[in-house]
């Protein structure tokens, strides 16, 4: 009886970790605008209003070094299929389960991002990404703290899309 219980146990502890389900496909993508459309606006600095931003990616590579789970580019030139690379670390931390109050966060990840052109380009800017229980993502990206000429913070909410 207890080894049929502790097979149970790991195999819904398994069973909790499979996100395969957010993985884009061949021919999908995530896509959304960044928040925060009006001209001046609290929740956008950097980004112009109305960017789009596009990800292709995949959750069960968020720790590979090799292998980047997620490409993202942006309609405003800002990142042009600039890959996502893991804070292998932050997976293994209480802070990859934080929840935002009303967010329904299934799981969040941290990578940074090393782009060669653009605004950015020679600086790492921060992507914090939760997947949502609606099967969507919110992304939030951050270069510097907000108070320089050149930093960025954009929030986007992406859902899956055909590319």
């Amino acid at each position: 009886m207890r080894r049929l219980l502790i097979a149970a146990t790991l195999l819904a502890a398994a069973g909790c970790d499979d996100l395969s389900s957010y993985a884009t496909d061949p021919g999908e993508v995530y896509r959304g605008t960044v928040v925060g459309v009006e001209e001046e606006s609290v929740v956008r600095t950097g980004f112009d209003p109305g960017t789009e931003l596009t990800m292709e990616f995949d959750p069960r590579r968020a720790t590979s070094l090799t292998n980047p789970p997620g490409r993202i580019t942006t309609s405003d030139g800002t990142f042009t299929a600039e890959p996502l690379e893991p804070v292998v670390a932050i997976a293994h931390d209480a802070l990859s389960e934080y929840e935002i109050p009303l967010g329904s966060r299934v799981r969040n990840y941290v990578f940074v991002m090393r782009p060669t052109d653009g605004p950015l380009a020679g600086r790492e800017p921060m992507v914090f990404l939760s997947l949502m229980s609606d099967d969507t993502i919110e992304l939030r990206i951050v270069a510097g703290g907000g108070s320089q000429a050149g930093d960025y913070f954009g929030l986007f909410r992406i859902s899956r899309q055909p590319e």
